[in-house]
């Protein structure tokens, strides 16, 4: 090697002029000559490496969301100025890093509502004779809540604890576990149920049975049936809350148990028919109907499309897993989503539509990017970014909004939809059945034909013809490890 010839020519020049060098000093520059070598020189072959997985793409949404939710939440509401119902909006939204005006003060919104606030002398909560629960319908839209458990469906967004206090009426405490018990306590069959099923989704398991105040049996499951008996098309908002409830009540039983049976089952054949309308119903620029599910729509107006599109893409993100927002139609809809709040965030937005589509961008964030989740709207409010629009202001529809008046009580429950229920559907077949049966058998009393020997024509068995409810559909494919 030359590394070897190089090394005793070094020690054939030494012993000439020197004389022989020891053994121990011969050694150490053997082996201080060594490091010079290159390694490659005594290395083994190199092993070609297995390439490192190549790192998720870059989604250019997820940064139009981020700034779309940015944007519009530099729209704040002035605890002084604006109502309850109003506040509790963007609550909804933002929750507990909400942020309000009160006076010349920034404050959270979730400390200052808990700390006794009140709306022209009148507490925000008030204790009951089985617990708790918010200030309830006054008679005026747009100021306390307009459905039964509206405002603590809103606040179970804000995952505040059950020991969580909120100071009521007459200086008296109230936790949210009272208002969990004065909810199922309270719960009848003459009132809206929708408020109530979302709220205590959050709070109550699936599987939780009760006796309410009349000593009357109620059972999450229950409520979830009346849910799916409920019709869209005379609920408040298109029945989108309603959808939403059903959703988030749906995704907490595939939670607990892995797979649908029951009533949640049958949630969630609902939920895929209407989410199967909702996309037939788009509109060509990603916004959705103007008349809910009954027909297709576009409006060139911005509260309007806002609000349609909003109340929509809110239950749809929670009713489709992860793997299905990833559809072109969905991204569709966000994304115009967001460039309608970005360029209309100067101009004067109503509080239910605003906050029900910044709503639906926080929780597609939440399952599309979940680690940019976490911005604090706190420090918006103190310090504005440089390059923040100056924000539009934040009204109230002149004609009062169905999310803001009490739905008229029902006298009782409504009677069971082929759509929905099963157990109507196998009563039918078996009428049909027994009416196919007596005619068959009177036709083999006659097989050729009438009295008068002629063939009756007009007298042919009765085939049952039922059209399948929801044909072609199927429980949805949604996993807990969605």
């Amino acid at each position: 090697m030359p590394s070897k010839i190089f090394t005793n020519h070094l020690f054939q020049g030494t012993k000439a002029s020197k004389g022989v060098i020891p053994f121990e000093i011969r050694s150490c520059l053997v082996a201080f000559l060594m490091l010079l070598i290159p390694a490659s020189v005594f290395a083994e072959p190199a092993v070609s490496a297995v390439p490192a997985a190549a790192p998720a793409p870059h989604d250019p949404l997820n940064d139009l969301v981020d700034r779309a939710i940015a944007t519009t939440s530099h729209r704040f509401l002035d605890a002084k100025v604006h109502t309850p119902w109003q506040i509790v909006h963007g609550l909804l939204a933002l929750r507990q890093d909400y942020v309000i005006k009160n006076g010349g003060d920034s404050v959270n919104a979730v400390d200052w509502i808990s700390s006794g606030a009140n709306f022209q002398g009148a507490p925000w909560f008030e204790a009951t004779t089985h617990g708790g629960r918010a200030h309830p319908y006054n008679g005026t839209p747009y100021e306390f809540e307009g459905h039964v458990n509206q405002f603590l469906a809103v606040l179970s967004m804000c995952n505040l604890p059950l020991d969580h206090q909120f100071q009521a009426a007459g200086g008296k405490t109230v936790t949210m576990q009272q208002m969990v018990d004065h909810a199922k306590m309270a719960v009848n069959s003459h009132v809206e149920i929708t408020w109530t099923l979302w709220f205590l989704t959050h709070y109550v398991d699936q599987d939780e049975e009760w006796l309410n105040a009349d000593d009357e049996p109620w059972s999450m499951e229950r409520l979830v049936r009346m849910q799916v008996k409920d019709s869209p098309y005379d609920s408040p908002c298109g029945g989108t809350h309603g959808m939403f409830a059903l959703a988030y009540a749906r995704n907490s039983y595939l939670k607990k148990h892995g797979q649908l049976r029951g009533a949640w089952l049958e949630a969630d054949q609902k939920l895929q028919r209407y989410l199967m309308s909702a996309q037939r119903m788009q509109n060509r620029d990603g916004s959705f109907a103007t008349d809910w599910f009954k027909s297709t729509g576009h409006s060139e107006e911005f509260n309007e499309r806002i609000q349609y599109s909003g109340h929509m893409l809110e239950w749809i993100v929670v009713a489709q897993p992860k793997s299905r927002l990833q559809d072109r139609w969905i991204r569709a809809g966000i994304q115009t989503l967001c460039y309608d709040l970005i360029r209309n965030a100067r101009e004067p937005a109503e509080c239910g539509p605003l906050y029900h589509a910044l709503h639906s961008l926080v929780l597609y964030r939440e399952q599309m990017n979940p680690e940019s989740s976490s911005a604090p709207q706190p420090s918006l409010a103190q310090s504005p970014h440089k390059d923040a629009v100056p924000a539009g202001p934040l009204t109230l529809s002149s004609k009062p909004s169905a999310e803001a008046v009490p739905t008229p009580e029902k006298v009782a429950e409504e009677p069971e939809k082929i759509a929905t229920q099963p157990r109507e559907m196998r009563l039918r077949r078996r009428q049909l059945r027994r009416r196919t049966s007596a005619t068959e058998a009177s036709s083999k009393a006659t097989p050729t034909g009438s009295q008068d020997g002629q063939l009756d024509t007009d007298k042919r068995p009765l085939m049952p013809i039922l059209k399948k409810a929801g044909q072609g559909e199927v429980a949805s494919a949604v996993t807990s490890a969605d």
